[in-house]
């Protein structure tokens, strides 16, 4: 009998769905994967394998310590004994906070996130069928620039919605909703790695992006129509109740401005620009999936 032992900063949403979608990539039965949290210790999640039956304990090791933000690390190191848990794997969610991350451990590894394969299974609707012009998918907080996003939908008189708490809405209500979306807003003020921006990808939904943190690994749009990114005039480190956190500022009115030009796009233009990103999303999580399929039978 064998388990992995996922240590994460918090059992937080966006942690909870990381291990949700990889069991149901890797193990969609649940014969031989559970999660459970151990209240006891921040941020365990624990994906057993093959050991359905045994009551979950504090660990006293890591398999897999699974990072996204890097200024997590000093909290964490605060609260939780991670070097006397001896991880046999770090991972981080995207290349900007892996040197940081080897200031730490020199078993860093870069592994991304993955999506559900829910995403996958759904095919783009055609430009005709759009009914939005904007969407905002996550919590409204102002690193993830929710306020801009909702006075850009008010000065421009745009078509728009947003979801608050993702738990609030099913993954076929989420995906029905995105794929009659044009684009996505995604010029997130700081972001770990950004599992809403894969996700409208897969479905074919471009992203109006900051060029900035793990946007310049996910970020599609940037590579093909980089006049449809904002760039960040300066980076600052900004506390709130949940930590400090390195942030990159824009300016508003750059923001404005890449939303006209998104939607004044034709028709062909914009279905270019969605066959592209959904590629190469869809590829990038494929190739990872298996990446990280391979990875875990190493270590169990």
């Amino acid at each position: 009998m064998k388990r992995i032992n996922f240590i994460v900063p918090s059992p937080s949403d966006s942690f909870y769905y990381v291990a949700k979608y990889l069991i149901a990539w890797l193990d969609p039965s649940r014969l031989y994967t559970s999660i459970t949290y151990n209240k006891y210790l921040l941020g365990a999640i624990n994906v057993r394998v093959n050991d359905m039956w045994n009551e979950f304990r504090r660990p006293t090791r890591a398999d897999i310590y699974w990072l996204d933000t890097p200024l997590y690390y000093n909290d964490i190191y605060r609260d939780v004994a991670l070097k006397k848990m001896r991880p046999r794997a770090v991972w981080v969610a995207s290349t900007w906070n892996l040197e940081m991350c080897r200031d730490y451990f020199d078993n860093c590894e870069y592994v991304p996130r993955v999506v559900h394969p829910l995403y996958l299974m759904y095919e783009s609707v055609s430009f005709e069928e759009k009914e939005y012009d904007l969407a905002f998918v996550g919590t409204c907080w102002w690193r993830k620039g929710c306020d801009i996003f909702k006075k850009l939908c008010k000065e421009l008189g745009l078509r728009c919605w947003m979801t608050g708490d993702y738990r609030k809405l099913s993954l076929h209500e989420l995906i029905d909703k995105l794929i009659r979306t044009k684009f996505l807003f995604w010029m997130t003020l700081s972001e770990g790695f950004g599992l809403p921006l894969m996700e409208a990808q897969c479905l074919g939904i471009p992203a109006l992006c900051l060029e900035a943190h793990t946007n310049l690994d996910y970020c599609y749009t940037c590579n093909l129509k980089p006049e449809l990114c904002v760039s960040p005039v300066k980076t600052v480190i900004r506390d709130d109740i949940t930590g400090r956190h390195k942030v990159w500022l824009y300016k508003y009115e750059d923001a404005r401005e890449v939303v006209k030009e998104a939607l004044s796009m034709s028709e062909s233009e914009y279905n270019d620009l969605s066959a592209y990103v959904e590629v190469k999303a869809r590829n990038f999580i494929l190739e990872w999936v298996k990446k990280i399929n391979d990875k875990l039978i190493s270590l169990v």
